[in-house]
């Protein structure tokens, strides 16, 4: 064997060993979100009243927290008005949800424009990501009967929340992420877009769900009950992503 045949395998060997080893970190990751990281379960990370001109760093910070995903429940004002944050927050692979259209106390309309709220949303999020929404979220957490119906004629499961951050109220950070970090196994936490305290919450409160072996998850439909507070229920819950 020549000596510049043995160095042409020699480079060709570590070439192979550096390949190897870069693809180590994606495929742990695969194979630990599916097993022992996730042990703990899943809960659903949210965010409401968006998009909005921070949306993207909330975005950046979940893919720096590793790559946590998220639900985004949308207004159709401010949707109209952010198209590419619509369009980005599912192309980087997160849920996008229905969250009325002027933010009002659906509770208090009159029935035909309690629904133009739902349906103008849905309109608008179809038309800009290709996909209608499934998921919905009352503003306020008021919803009743009416409400469910509305609803589910538009194909959505109403989802409220299990964990409330209270991060709208001027809270600092830390409190934001023990707040959060209060939910349970399948739970959902509800927070809000464009607050520079929770974009800082993003991380720690990630970081302290994997401590406890919690991974963010999905939001699925779950014929069980969910209590959100006494006298309410909803059925929805957190679920590994696909």
């Amino acid at each position: 064997m020549s000596r510049r045949y043995r160095a042409r395998i020699g480079f060709s060997a570590a070439v192979a060993v550096l390949m190897a080893s870069l693809a180590l970190p994606q495929a742990s990751a695969r194979t630990a979100d599916s097993g022992s990281r996730c042990s703990g379960g899943y809960v659903a990370l949210t965010f409401d009243d968006g998009p909005t001109g921070t949306t993207a760093a909330y975005l950046k910070a979940l893919r720096d927290a590793g790559r946590a995903r998220a639900t985004f429940f949308v207004t159709g004002t401010l949707a109209d008005g952010q198209r590419a944050g619509t369009r980005r927050i599912v192309a980087e692979g997160h849920q996008v949800g229905n969250h009325s259209y002027t933010h009002p106390d659906l509770v208090q309309l009159d029935a035909a424009t309690a629904f133009a709220e739902l349906r103008d949303t849905s309109r608008v999020v179809r038309t800009q990501t290709g996909r209608a929404p499934t998921l919905f979220r009352p503003p306020f957490g008021s919803t009743d009967a009416r409400t469910r119906r509305d609803a589910a004629r538009l194909g959505m499961t109403e989802v409220i929340w299990t964990a409330d951050t209270v991060d709208w109220s001027g809270i600092p950070t830390e409190t934001i992420v023990a707040n959060a970090l209060t939910v349970k196994p399948g739970g959902i936490i509800l927070m809000h877009d464009g607050l520079p305290t929770t974009l800082a919450a993003i991380p720690k409160i990630v970081q302290g769900l994997a401590e406890r072996g919690v991974c963010p998850g999905r939001i699925v439909y779950s014929p069980t009950p969910v209590e959100a507070w006494p006298g309410l229920t909803f059925h929805a819950k957190a679920a590994p992503w696909r």
